[in-house]
């Protein structure tokens, strides 16, 4: 059983949002992630240790267990990039500035 199948809907979405944060703001060192020493990095490890997701290392560092590795893997639009497309949304467009 995954992890998405024991969560809840509410806490899924929480969780990915946490993980989407993780990786987009703390810097990961192999498989480790440092908290840069900020408290909303260190309770972010520690709320995502709380659920399996991860294993606190010390006080700074935490470790993406193997479940928070399917988990990011499962929700890949975490990690990597992924289509935008998102029907009846807004889609920015952007064109280069002519050369003057």
């Amino acid at each position: 059983m995954s992890t998405s199948e024991v969560l809840t809907e509410r806490e899924q979405k929480l969780l990915i949002a946490l993980v989407k944060m993780v990786d987009q703001y703390l810097d990961e060192h192999g498989d480790e992630v440092d908290s840069l020493a900020e408290s909303a990095g260190e309770h972010a490890i520690e709320a995502l240790a709380a659920f399996g997701l991860m294993e606190n290392i010390n006080t700074r560092f935490g470790r993406w267990t193997e479940a928070g590795n399917r988990f990011r893997q499962e929700f890949n639009r975490i990690k990597g990039y992924r289509s935008v497309e998102n029907p009846g949304g807004i889609r920015l467009v952007g064109r280069p500035k002519p050369e003057s």
